[in-house]
């Protein structure tokens, strides 16, 4: 009963998770912007300006979700396995309901289709999908915190 517990927790801990980094990488966009350091890269729509942001954008989602997910999935009890997999449910979810929510807004942005692909794809301010590598550093905090708490298992 307590692991379908600590498993239905670790799902909507998901959802939460991936909501979180979604926004935070977006405020993190909107606040500081196109920043006079990344035009070292590259001109206004330069791929390695963009990828250069996005990278800078992800790395505070590394960071969040190594944390939060750490504190998720870790095992409470010795010999107990820890819930990574019902947190990267939960996440998939989150995408899923962010894609459908992203299809939505781009349809009604009538500059959408002059944007650059490498925009698409990678900015955090760009539906559908908000930034593809905010997605892998999300998923990539998870996967981490759950192979750090199978490794240092919790003694008692």
């Amino acid at each position: 009963m307590m692991l379908h517990t600590r498993r239905i927790g670790a799902f909507f801990s998901g959802l939460a998770l991936y909501c979180a980094a979604m926004l935070m990488s977006r405020l993190l966009a909107e606040l500081f912007g196109p920043n006079d350091i990344f035009y070292v890269f590259g001109g206004r729509d330069s791929a390695a300006r963009i990828m250069g942001e996005s990278l800078v954008y992800a790395l505070p989602v590394f960071v969040l979700a190594l944390g939060w997910s750490y504190l998720t999935v870790r095992p409470q009890r010795r010999g107990r396995r820890p819930t990574t997999a019902a947190c990267i449910w939960g996440m998939g979810v989150a995408w899923l309901g962010w894609l459908f929510y992203g299809v939505f807004a781009a349809a009604q942005m009538p500059h959408y289709s002059s944007l650059s692909l490498t925009a698409m794809l990678l900015s955090s301010l760009v539906p559908p999908l908000w930034g593809l590598l905010n997605m892998v550093a999300a998923l990539a905090g998870v996967v981490t915190a759950g192979s750090l708490a199978r490794r240092f298992k919790p003694q008692g």
